[in-house]
């Protein structure tokens, strides 16, 4: 891809897309954004940038992007400059000379991997702004999630699998370039956006011909790990600081059960089939789905309680297998590797004097689930663009969460007892493990918990991991509050038993990791004008500013 080769309108278009990354390119830009499962402070890297740059570049440059992006109110420019920290009276233009120059060194590599990743496989004839903004649908792939996150800070409409589902999106996949004028995506000459001979191809044109000598192959999508993947243990653990035995148990079981998933037959009880029970709050889903990002592997998560049986209200169970295959960009043989979530696993429990019908048709209905089968399901973009296939459940990854909180204060209290009988003394932190003869014991159908080969289990916080969380881990709210601080030129200065005080009301709270959390945002509040408006350089978190914010705003809950 040379620019040299690229239409005039096209060239335009990265022109204003280069601009705005000149200008933002060796600025500092983080901000505080949300995930699915927590909020944390974000340093912008140069791929966010230039993916930011590209988005923004369709409402600056007067044509049929710009057109598109008007008919979504939800999508602001205003916005998008807001978030890069910049007015549009900011962006400086390059020199006319330079473009091609800065497009060589500093835009071309990463183009070509975007547009390449959202047309994997397929041969792209035309480059246009469309096809442009449309491979950002799935930039995620390639490392950035920037307009996910630019969507849940400024409450953009996108559906619960993140802004690359936003309709925008669709709308851009009914627009290419074909012999110079705008075609509908249902038009003869192509099959999907821009696509005909490849500009990726290794081999010229024959003359006369429309197809290259030689195409590349698609290459085969295995998951294959090389040792570094061992690192991405250590990263984990760090993050989920208390937690980490549960995190290298399911991390270890995760990683071989997709290198047993590359084999042809998965040898009988090898493939794992987790539960993990502990409180609420210690980050079981938090720290699966940490591991699936890291791994690059397909990932859903939900409640059992939202399905159903058949004759009954509610989802059917097979939906979780539709949004691994969206997940995975329409890659069965990806998503049949992917890691499902059951959350809540115990709600599904009944007493059999008096249980419930429903649930234990859904206990039916997972057994088989679990055991690993095939199941036809439809997918497409639309009820009138809908295909049947095929999905193979033996490969896939199994996590089943559950709080257990009445089972685990039963077990917690006979042991408390028996260490008082022989000690004479309780321990604050009390060791039970949980049994498949626990989980029938509640209600939970022998042959299901059979399908159980591997049980791990999250701690419930101690106010040591709780501070130790404060001062390493990577998603620390005491981190992330002098990160914020520091953005806007200005040091905080901590009174030593600060992070004992909040570790303390945090462990009162009694909700897991997320307490530090909501101590933190309770301490914030009072210094924001302080921190926006201030005049001095330096911001003083005393102990005294610790209690008196959280005695007035917080309930405090016993142990349970």
């Amino acid at each position: 891809m040379n620019y040299s080769d690229l239409s005039q309108e096209t060239q335009l278009f990265l022109n204003k897309a280069m601009d705005v990354y000149s200008t933002i390119k060796d600025k500092s830009l983080n901000k505080v954004v949300k995930n699915l499962i927590d909020t944390k402070r974000y340093e912008f890297t140069k791929l966010d940038k230039k993916v930011l740059a590209l988005f923004i570049a369709g409402f600056l440059i007067d044509g049929n992007l710009k057109e598109i992006f008007s008919q979504y109110d939800d999508i602001k420019l205003d916005n998008l400059l807001d978030f890069i920290d910049i007015n549009e009276s900011d962006i400086v233009s390059i020199e006319n000379e330079k473009y091609e120059e800065f497009f060589g060194k500093n835009f071309k590599l990463d183009l070509i991997s975007i547009i390449k990743e959202r047309n994997f496989g397929k041969e792209i004839n035309f480059i246009t702004p469309e096809v442009v903004v449309s491979s950002l649908q799935f930039v995620g792939l390639s490392g950035s999630r920037i307009l996910d996150y630019f969507a849940r800070k400024y409450e953009v409409s996108r559906s619960f699998m993140g802004f690359n589902e936003h309709p925008v999106f669709n709308a851009l996949e009914n627009y290419t370039l074909i012999d110079g004028s705008v075609s509908k995506k249902d038009s003869p000459k192509r099959n999907n956006i821009g696509l005909g001979p490849s500009l990726f191809a290794t081999s010229p044109l024959k003359k006369g011909s429309s197809k290259p000598l030689l195409q590349t192959q698609k290459q085969q999508k295995t998951t294959k790990f090389d040792d570094s993947v061992w690192l991405l243990l250590d990263e984990i653990q760090k993050k989920f600081i208390g937690q980490e035995l549960a995190a290298e148990g399911l991390f270890y079981n995760i990683v071989n059960n997709q290198q047993l998933a590359e084999m042809e037959d998965i040898p009988d009880g090898q493939r794992s089939i987790i539960f993990i029970d502990g409180p609420t709050g210690t980050g079981k889903t938090a720290i699966t789905r940490e591991i699936t990002e890291k791994l690059g592997i397909p990932f859903t998560s939900s409640s059992v309680t939202n399905y159903s049986s058949t004759g009954y209200v509610g989802g059917d169970i097979t939906d979780v297998l539709k949004e691994l295959y969206r997940k995975a960009d329409g890659d069965l043989e990806k998503a049949q590797k992917g890691i499902v979530v059951f959350d809540e696993f115990d709600k599904i429990a009944y007493s059999r004097s008096g249980g419930l019908e429903m649930k234990k048709a859904v206990q039916q209905q997972l057994l088989d689930f679990l055991g690993g089968g095939k199941y036809n399901i439809r997918v497409g973009n639309s009820i009138f663009d809908m295909n049947e296939i095929e999905f193979d459940t033996s490969k896939l990854t199994f996590v089943c969460l559950g709080a257990l909180t009445d089972l685990r204060s039963k077990k917690t209290e006979i042991k408390q007892t028996i260490v008082f009988s022989q000690t004479t003394q309780s321990s604050e932190e009390q060791y039970y493990s949980i049994t498949p003869q626990d989980l029938m014991s509640i209600g939970l159908e022998r042959e299901l918990v059979g399908r159980f080969n591997t049980y791990l289990h999250t701690d419930d916080y101690s106010k040591e991991s709780l501070k130790k969380i404060l001062k390493e881990s990577t998603i620390s709210p005491l981190i992330g509050f002098k990160k914020w601080i520091e953005s806007r030129g200005k040091q905080l200065i901590m009174d030593d038993d600060v992070y004992d005080l909040i570790a303390e009301q945090a462990y009162e709270l009694n909700t897991g990791a997320r307490s530090l959390q909501t101590v933190m945002n309770n301490i914030r509040t009072p210094f924001i004008k302080e921190v926006l408006r201030g005049t001095s350089d330096t911001i003083h978190l005393d102990s005294e500013t610790v209690i008196k914010t959280n005695g007035q705003t917080m309930n405090r809950k016993g142990r349970g």
